[in-house]
Protein backbone atom coordinates (compact mmCIF):
# COMPACT_ATOMS: atom_id res chain seq x y z
CA UNK A 1 0.00 0.00 0.00
CA UNK A 2 1.68 3.23 -1.40
CA UNK A 3 -0.33 5.26 0.83
CA UNK A 4 -2.99 5.71 3.53
CA UNK A 5 -6.26 5.48 2.22
CA UNK A 6 -8.73 8.45 3.99
CA UNK A 7 -11.40 5.76 4.39
CA UNK A 8 -8.59 3.95 7.33
CA UNK A 9 -8.26 7.48 9.13
CA UNK A 10 -11.88 7.97 8.88
CA UNK A 11 -13.14 4.77 9.32
CA UNK A 12 -11.12 4.27 12.72
CA UNK A 13 -12.87 7.56 14.37
CA UNK A 14 -15.86 5.56 13.17
CA UNK A 15 -15.40 2.32 14.98
CA UNK A 16 -13.96 4.55 18.01
CA UNK A 17 -17.55 6.10 18.05
CA UNK A 18 -19.79 2.71 17.45
CA UNK A 19 -17.90 0.72 20.13
CA UNK A 20 -17.48 4.20 22.28
CA UNK A 21 -18.44 2.40 25.72
CA UNK A 22 -14.53 1.21 25.48
CA UNK A 23 -13.53 4.77 26.00
CA UNK A 24 -16.12 5.51 28.91
CA UNK A 25 -14.81 2.65 30.77
CA UNK A 26 -11.11 3.57 30.55
CA UNK A 27 -12.05 6.87 31.54
CA UNK A 28 -13.98 5.60 33.96
CA UNK A 29 -10.96 3.61 35.41
CA UNK A 30 -8.90 7.20 35.05
CA UNK A 31 -11.48 9.27 36.65
CA UNK A 32 -11.30 6.50 40.15
CA UNK A 33 -7.58 6.10 39.92
CA UNK A 34 -7.03 10.16 39.63
CA UNK A 35 -9.81 10.71 42.88
CA UNK A 36 -8.04 8.07 44.71
CA UNK A 37 -4.40 8.86 44.30
CA UNK A 38 -4.73 12.83 44.90
CA UNK A 39 -7.44 12.14 48.28
CA UNK A 40 -3.80 12.79 50.87
CA UNK A 41 -3.65 15.69 48.86
CA UNK A 42 -6.96 16.69 49.27
CA UNK A 43 -7.40 15.62 52.75
CA UNK A 44 -4.48 17.72 54.22
CA UNK A 45 -5.23 20.71 51.73
CA UNK A 46 -9.16 20.95 53.31
CA UNK A 47 -7.75 20.59 56.75
CA UNK A 48 -4.86 23.32 56.16
CA UNK A 49 -7.47 25.94 54.44
CA UNK A 50 -10.21 24.86 57.13
CA UNK A 51 -7.73 26.47 60.07
CA UNK A 52 -6.48 29.21 58.10
CA UNK A 53 -7.19 32.68 57.72
CA UNK A 54 -5.66 33.23 54.42
CA UNK A 55 -8.11 30.56 53.02
CA UNK A 56 -10.09 32.87 51.29
CA UNK A 57 -7.34 33.70 48.64
CA UNK A 58 -7.71 30.06 47.85
CA UNK A 59 -11.00 29.55 48.07
CA UNK A 60 -12.07 32.55 46.31
CA UNK A 61 -9.67 32.75 43.72
CA UNK A 62 -5.72 31.77 43.33
CA UNK A 63 -3.09 33.68 44.81
CA UNK A 64 0.38 32.89 43.74
CA UNK A 65 1.79 34.22 47.40
CA UNK A 66 -0.91 31.87 49.21
CA UNK A 67 0.24 29.13 47.10
CA UNK A 68 3.98 29.96 47.73
CA UNK A 69 2.96 29.95 51.65
CA UNK A 70 1.31 26.82 51.68
CA UNK A 71 4.66 25.14 50.06
CA UNK A 72 6.88 26.52 52.47
CA UNK A 73 4.90 24.72 55.72
CA UNK A 74 6.73 22.13 57.39
CA UNK A 75 3.88 19.81 56.66
CA UNK A 76 2.87 20.66 52.92
CA UNK A 77 -0.53 20.20 52.11
CA UNK A 78 -0.25 20.47 48.65
CA UNK A 79 3.43 18.14 48.57
CA UNK A 80 3.61 15.89 45.63
CA UNK A 81 2.24 12.26 46.08
CA UNK A 82 4.65 10.81 44.17
CA UNK A 83 4.24 6.64 45.85
CA UNK A 84 0.68 6.96 45.32
CA UNK A 85 0.77 8.50 42.08
CA UNK A 86 3.71 6.21 40.63
CA UNK A 87 1.45 3.29 42.15
CA UNK A 88 -1.73 4.22 40.74
CA UNK A 89 0.18 5.26 37.13
CA UNK A 90 1.62 1.31 37.42
CA UNK A 91 -1.52 -0.46 37.88
CA UNK A 92 -2.98 1.58 35.52
CA UNK A 93 -0.53 0.39 32.72
CA UNK A 94 -1.21 -3.13 33.91
CA UNK A 95 -4.29 -2.75 33.48
CA UNK A 96 -4.74 -0.97 29.99
CA UNK A 97 -2.08 -3.95 28.97
CA UNK A 98 -4.76 -6.01 29.98
CA UNK A 99 -7.50 -4.35 27.83
CA UNK A 100 -5.22 -4.30 24.84
CA UNK A 101 -6.52 -7.51 23.55
CA UNK A 102 -10.25 -7.33 24.08
CA UNK A 103 -9.80 -3.79 22.50
CA UNK A 104 -7.86 -4.70 19.31
CA UNK A 105 -10.34 -7.99 19.10
CA UNK A 106 -13.23 -5.93 19.15
CA UNK A 107 -12.21 -3.37 16.42
CA UNK A 108 -10.54 -6.39 14.54
CA UNK A 109 -14.38 -8.10 14.57
CA UNK A 110 -16.22 -5.05 14.73
CA UNK A 111 -18.48 -6.86 17.07
CA UNK A 112 -20.01 -5.76 20.32
CA UNK A 113 -17.73 -6.07 23.04
CA UNK A 114 -19.51 -8.65 25.49
CA UNK A 115 -18.22 -8.93 28.51
CA UNK A 116 -17.20 -12.52 28.94
CA UNK A 117 -15.67 -12.35 24.83
CA UNK A 118 -14.03 -9.16 25.55
CA UNK A 119 -12.27 -10.41 28.88
CA UNK A 120 -11.44 -13.81 27.44
CA UNK A 121 -9.75 -11.92 24.81
CA UNK A 122 -8.08 -9.52 27.20
CA UNK A 123 -6.68 -12.62 29.07
CA UNK A 124 -5.78 -14.55 26.22
CA UNK A 125 -3.29 -12.11 25.27
CA UNK A 126 -1.97 -10.52 28.45
CA UNK A 127 1.18 -12.33 28.42
CA UNK A 128 1.84 -12.37 24.89
CA UNK A 129 1.59 -8.30 25.20
CA UNK A 130 4.03 -8.30 28.76
CA UNK A 131 6.74 -10.25 26.94
CA UNK A 132 6.31 -7.52 23.81
CA UNK A 133 6.44 -4.97 26.55
CA UNK A 134 9.74 -6.81 28.00
CA UNK A 135 11.34 -5.92 24.74
CA UNK A 136 10.03 -2.48 24.48
CA UNK A 137 11.95 -1.29 27.72
CA UNK A 138 14.97 -2.91 25.85
CA UNK A 139 14.49 -1.18 22.53
CA UNK A 140 13.38 2.21 24.45
CA UNK A 141 17.46 1.55 26.49
CA UNK A 142 19.58 3.25 23.48
CA UNK A 143 16.96 6.10 22.87
CA UNK A 144 17.55 6.90 26.68
CA UNK A 145 21.06 6.85 26.03
CA UNK A 146 20.70 9.23 23.18
CA UNK A 147 18.30 11.86 25.66
CA UNK A 148 21.67 11.68 27.92
CA UNK A 149 24.47 12.95 25.45
CA UNK A 150 21.51 15.59 24.06
CA UNK A 151 21.45 16.90 27.64
CA UNK A 152 25.39 16.52 28.50
CA UNK A 153 25.80 18.09 24.94
CA UNK A 154 22.66 21.12 25.49
CA UNK A 155 24.88 21.96 28.91
CA UNK A 156 28.08 21.98 26.86
CA UNK A 157 26.82 24.13 23.63
CA UNK A 158 24.95 26.51 26.37
CA UNK A 159 28.72 26.99 28.45
CA UNK A 160 30.66 27.48 25.46
CA UNK A 161 28.13 30.09 23.46
CA UNK A 162 27.93 33.30 23.99
CA UNK A 163 24.40 33.66 22.11
CA UNK A 164 21.89 31.43 23.90
CA UNK A 165 20.46 30.57 20.32
CA UNK A 166 22.39 27.88 19.24
CA UNK A 167 21.26 25.53 22.58
CA UNK A 168 17.66 25.94 21.93
CA UNK A 169 18.04 25.29 18.01
CA UNK A 170 20.18 22.42 18.81
CA UNK A 171 17.45 21.06 21.91
CA UNK A 172 14.50 21.43 19.55
CA UNK A 173 16.37 20.07 16.45
CA UNK A 174 17.00 17.11 18.93
CA UNK A 175 13.43 16.91 20.39
CA UNK A 176 12.16 16.43 17.13
CA UNK A 177 14.50 13.71 15.83
CA UNK A 178 13.87 12.01 19.46
CA UNK A 179 10.01 12.51 19.18
CA UNK A 180 10.44 10.67 15.59
CA UNK A 181 12.00 7.75 17.01
CA UNK A 182 9.92 7.41 19.88
CA UNK A 183 7.02 7.84 17.93
CA UNK A 184 8.67 5.11 15.12
CA UNK A 185 9.06 2.68 17.62
CA UNK A 186 5.70 2.85 19.23
CA UNK A 187 4.35 2.06 15.30
CA UNK A 188 6.56 -0.97 15.42
CA UNK A 189 5.28 -2.43 18.71
CA UNK A 190 1.97 -1.29 17.76
CA UNK A 191 1.53 -3.12 14.56
CA UNK A 192 3.16 -6.03 16.50
CA UNK A 193 0.39 -6.51 18.78
CA UNK A 194 -2.18 -5.97 15.68
CA UNK A 195 -0.20 -9.34 13.99
CA UNK A 196 -0.84 -11.28 17.69
CA UNK A 197 -4.51 -10.84 17.43
CA UNK A 198 -5.37 -10.43 13.88
CA UNK A 199 -3.17 -13.65 13.05
CA UNK A 200 -3.26 -15.37 16.25
CA UNK A 201 0.84 -15.21 16.39
CA UNK A 202 2.18 -16.66 19.73
CA UNK A 203 5.69 -16.01 19.48
CA UNK A 204 6.86 -12.28 20.09
CA UNK A 205 9.55 -12.21 18.35
CA UNK A 206 8.43 -13.29 15.29
CA UNK A 207 5.50 -10.68 15.55
CA UNK A 208 7.96 -7.95 15.69
CA UNK A 209 10.30 -9.21 13.07
CA UNK A 210 6.66 -8.87 10.95
CA UNK A 211 5.62 -5.95 12.43
CA UNK A 212 9.41 -4.79 11.35
CA UNK A 213 8.80 -5.66 7.75
CA UNK A 214 5.13 -3.94 7.62
CA UNK A 215 6.57 -0.94 8.83
CA UNK A 216 9.97 -0.38 6.06
CA UNK A 217 7.69 -1.22 3.26
CA UNK A 218 4.62 0.97 4.22
CA UNK A 219 6.66 3.71 6.65
CA UNK A 220 5.35 6.97 5.36
CA UNK A 221 1.38 5.37 4.74
CA UNK A 222 1.65 4.34 8.63
CA UNK A 223 3.97 7.31 9.92
CA UNK A 224 1.26 9.60 8.16
CA UNK A 225 -1.92 7.96 9.89
CA UNK A 226 0.03 7.57 13.37
CA UNK A 227 0.95 11.19 13.48
CA UNK A 228 -2.05 12.69 11.47
CA UNK A 229 -4.16 11.30 14.91
CA UNK A 230 -1.40 12.36 17.55
CA UNK A 231 -2.19 16.01 15.90
CA UNK A 232 -5.51 15.82 15.65
CA UNK A 233 -5.22 14.81 19.94
CA UNK A 234 -3.07 17.42 20.24
CA UNK A 235 -5.01 20.36 18.36
CA UNK A 236 -8.09 19.75 21.12
CA UNK A 237 -5.59 19.67 24.06
CA UNK A 238 -4.13 23.01 22.65
CA UNK A 239 -7.97 24.35 22.12
CA UNK A 240 -9.19 23.13 25.44
CA UNK A 241 -6.12 24.54 27.82
CA UNK A 242 -6.84 27.86 25.33
CA UNK A 243 -10.41 28.05 26.73
CA UNK A 244 -9.68 26.90 30.43
CA UNK A 245 -7.15 30.38 30.49
CA UNK A 246 -9.36 32.30 28.68
CA UNK A 247 -12.27 32.04 29.47
CA UNK A 248 -12.43 30.56 32.86
CA UNK A 249 -12.15 32.51 35.83
CA UNK A 250 -10.75 31.02 38.91
CA UNK A 251 -13.53 30.43 40.71
CA UNK A 252 -15.12 28.31 38.51
CA UNK A 253 -13.58 25.21 39.73
CA UNK A 254 -16.80 22.86 38.54
CA UNK A 255 -16.10 24.43 34.88
CA UNK A 256 -12.54 23.85 34.63
CA UNK A 257 -13.04 20.07 36.19
CA UNK A 258 -15.76 19.47 33.40
CA UNK A 259 -12.88 21.12 30.89
CA UNK A 260 -9.87 19.15 32.09
CA UNK A 261 -12.12 15.65 32.22
CA UNK A 262 -12.95 16.12 28.49
CA UNK A 263 -9.27 16.99 27.46
CA UNK A 264 -8.58 13.43 29.13
CA UNK A 265 -11.49 12.05 27.31
CA UNK A 266 -10.50 13.41 23.82
CA UNK A 267 -6.69 11.73 24.92
CA UNK A 268 -8.29 8.37 25.31
CA UNK A 269 -10.43 8.94 22.12
CA UNK A 270 -7.21 10.08 20.01
CA UNK A 271 -5.31 6.82 21.56
CA UNK A 272 -8.18 4.63 20.51
CA UNK A 273 -8.66 6.30 17.14
CA UNK A 274 -4.73 5.42 16.44
CA UNK A 275 -5.70 1.81 17.28
CA UNK A 276 -8.73 1.01 15.79
CA UNK A 277 -7.35 2.64 12.71
CA UNK A 278 -3.81 0.34 12.69
CA UNK A 279 -6.34 -2.92 12.25
CA UNK A 280 -8.22 -1.61 10.00
CA UNK A 281 -5.05 -0.85 8.15
CA UNK A 282 -3.38 -3.78 8.64
CA UNK A 283 -6.68 -5.77 7.70
CA UNK A 284 -6.56 -3.66 4.41
CA UNK A 285 -3.42 -4.89 4.05
CA UNK A 286 -3.42 -8.68 4.83
CA UNK A 287 -6.61 -9.04 2.01
CA UNK A 288 -4.00 -6.98 -0.34
CA UNK A 289 -0.61 -8.55 0.53
CA UNK A 290 -2.03 -12.13 -0.66
CA UNK A 291 -0.89 -13.11 -4.07
CA UNK A 292 -3.21 -14.75 -6.35
CA UNK A 293 -1.51 -17.55 -8.28
CA UNK A 294 0.07 -16.98 -11.67
CA UNK A 295 -2.39 -19.00 -13.74
CA UNK A 296 -5.46 -21.07 -12.47
CA UNK A 297 -6.90 -23.54 -14.88
CA UNK A 298 -10.48 -23.25 -16.18
CA UNK A 299 -12.75 -26.50 -14.79
CA UNK A 300 -13.09 -27.21 -18.61
CA UNK A 301 -9.03 -27.50 -19.16
CA UNK A 302 -9.42 -29.78 -15.99
CA UNK A 303 -11.97 -32.26 -17.43
CA UNK A 304 -10.13 -32.43 -20.42
CA UNK A 305 -7.17 -33.66 -18.25
CA UNK A 306 -8.51 -36.29 -16.16
CA UNK A 307 -10.67 -37.52 -19.58
CA UNK A 308 -7.43 -38.34 -21.08
CA UNK A 309 -5.43 -39.42 -18.39
CA UNK A 310 -7.73 -41.78 -16.29
CA UNK A 311 -4.68 -43.10 -13.98
CA UNK A 312 -4.37 -39.80 -12.63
Amino acid sequence: MSGTRPKTFLSGAGLVWKWQRLVWWIFAVTLIFGFLSTQGMVDRAADTLNHSLASKRLVDGWDVSAVVELMQLQNNPIEFQGPAVIHFSIVFAVFMLFLTGGILTTYLRDEKPRTSPFFEACGQYFWRFLRLLIYFAIVLLPIAGICAGVGALYDKIEADSISPFPAVYFFVAAAVVILLLLAIVRMWFDMAEVIAVADDERRMHKALRRAARVLWHNFFSLLWLYVSIAIVGLVLFLVGLGLWMTFLSPQSNILAFLLSQLMILAWIGTRLWQRASEVLWYREYAQTSVREPVWTPSPTLVTQSVATDPES
